[in-house]
């Protein structure tokens, strides 16, 4: 028995149960066990479940600036400068890994508990099924922008990915690393799967509809390069109800709806634990703003260290906006040359986020000028929303990511270097995972 499935799986689950027959007739002491499809859906509702984002994502990216000791070890600060190994206690559960596939192993008692209820293969059990699918999916997707390579479709076959785990049973071996094509295209494959029994709309924006599933898959075909497939579903997901704000209609950032209400909000993610508030932008994300873009003084707080960022009402949302839909369209459009069409989009975004005195249309004379200001305004409305390392990762595949480093402010000593290319855009599989499957395939070999 591998360990390490215990501690990946059983002590992260407040619903833990197991597999195997002989075990679920007993109902242990001091655990829920769910037996009704009514307590499986009530899973969807949990802090495991809704709770998803895991904060060190936004440890590596460019957007934030850190003045953390060059010397400490935390997972903050291995992250922060890139650091092959984020936790390096072995005897901790491993950031960002351990968090993720919790949710893993409760959407895997969800997919495999479904089918043993009475309300089996009803549209209602179907659809929590759907759910389950696409939060795995979710969370398989995060996990492969820490702990595996950019994916390129040319080598993706050869490339380690993930272990695809869909077992509950505390019990079986620890799958081995798949590789990244197998990864992804299981991630397709799981939320293709969950589609047709998802319904349109839902109770919460933190359950999933069926343009949650068109939403992600336009997010994973962006990684993956396959720009024909994420604009279909982006096209997809944009049919769903919705409005974007205009920030010139609010006297202050308190005014505008909760992120939990909000007309622009598809899928609300929100942190493991915390937020981005206070997180400190870094010089180069500044550089972005100017004075007339109302989502700079809605979202900056001032603190001893700096201008750092503030939240809208709600708990802060790290899922799928229309904003970000919006902008990967045009991403799109401007990668076809299609870039007055880009334009028209990124100009709408613009309209709403920009004051109304000083608003002025962009213009761009070429897909790659349109590209160019299309990746500028996707870094301003989608600051601090989890999406970054994402973008920096796909766009460091393409030759699109300069060089970014950690520099002491105070003595301008340059920490760390992230190069164009770098294996220091993935990180290595944690130390603990390490330990307790020393066969496992590495990232730094």
């Amino acid at each position: 028995m591998k360990l390490l499935y215990k501690f990946l799986f059983v002590a992260a689950t407040g619903w833990a149960l197991t597999s195997c027959d002989k075990y679920l007739d007993v109902k242990l002491k001091g655990l829920v066990i769910p037996e009704r499809l009514a307590d499986y859906e009530a899973m969807l509702y949990s802090p495991t479940m809704t709770r998803t984002f895991p904060m060190n994502l936004l440890d590596f990216t460019d957007d934030y600036f850190n003045n953390i000791d060059a010397l400490s070890q935390s997972p903050a600060a291995n992250g922060y400068y890139w650091r092959p190994i984020i936790t390096v206690n072995e005897k901790t559960s491993p950031d960002i890994w351990g968090p993720l596939y919790r949710v893993i192993y409760d959407a895997n008692v969800i997919i495999n508990g479904v089918p043993r209820t009475a309300e089996a293969n009803t549209d209602q059990a179907n659809s929590v099924i759907g759910e389950a699918l696409v939060i795995r999916a979710n969370c398989y997707l995060e996990l492969i922008t820490v702990f595996a390579k950019s994916y390129n479709p040319a080598t993706a076959a050869n490339t380690p990915g993930l272990p695809l785990v869909t077992s509950i049973n505390v019990t079986d071996q620890i799958p081995a690393r798949s590789s990244l094509k197998a990864t992804v295209d299981t991630m397709i494959a799981n939320v293709t799967r969950a589609i047709p029994s998802l319904p349109l709309t839902n109770t919460l924006k933190s359950r999933v509809t069926k343009y949650t599933a068109y939403a992600l898959l336009s997010r994973i075909y962006l990684y993956m390069g396959d720009f024909e497939n994420a604009e279909k579903y982006t096209d997809l997901a944009l049919e769903a109800p919705h409005a974007m704000l205009d920030y010139n209609a609010y006297a202050a950032s308190s005014a505008v709806p909760r992120y939990e209400q909000s007309p622009e909000v598809l899928w609300h993610r929100a942190a493991v634990s915390g937020s981005p508030l206070f997180m400190i932008y870094s010089t180069d994300l500044l550089s972005y703003f100017n004075s007339d873009d109302i989502r700079f003084s809605f979202l900056t707080t001032t603190n001893n260290n700096g201008l750092g960022r503030a939240t809208l009402p709600g708990t802060y949302n790290f899922g799928i906006t229309f904003p970000e839909l919006y902008l990967t369209k045009a991403e799109l459009l401007a990668r076809k040359n299609q870039y007055d069409e880009a334009m028209d989009i990124v100009n709408m975004v613009r309209q709403n986020r920009i004051k109304t005195a000083a608003y002025v249309d962009q213009t761009a004379s070429s897909g790659e000028e349109a590209l160019g200001l299309v990746l500028a305004e996707r870094r301003r409305e989608l600051a601090f929303s989890g999406l970054r390392w994402f973008d920096m990762k796909r766009l460091d595949r393409e030759g699109r990511m300069p060089e970014v480093k950690r520099i002491n402010p105070d003595t301008q000593e340059v920490y760390a270097v992230l190069t164009p290319g770098s294996a220091n855009y993935t990180f290595e599989i944690p130390v603990r995972v390490q330990l307790f499957n020393p066969g496992m395939e590495l990232n730094h070999q």
